[in-house]
C-alpha cells in the first residue's frame, strides 16, 4: 500500500519495456512544498497484459 501525503501537482507515465506477459512503466509524481519547492517520486509499475492489472511497484530509478 502507497500512502502519501497530500495530492501530487503532476504526474507522467512512460512506458519502459514489456516482456513474458508483463508491462512496466515509469510513473513520476511532482509534489509542491512549501516555497515553491518541487519533489518527484519516481516508481516502477508492473501490470499484467492479459487482465490490465498491476502486479507490483517498486521505487524507480
Amino acid at each position: 500500500m502507497l500512502r502519501f501525503r497530500g495530492v501530487p501537482a503532476a504526474w507522467e507515465v512512460a512506458y519502459t519495456d514489456s516482456a513474458m506477459g508483463k508491462c512496466r512503466t515509469r510513473v513520476t509524481l511532482t509534489w509542491r512544498a512549501s516555497g515553491n519547492r518541487v519533489h518527484r517520486t519516481r516508481l516502477t509499475v508492473q501490470s499484467d497484459l492479459a487482465t490490465r492489472l498491476i502486479s507490483d511497484i517498486r521505487p524507480g530509478d
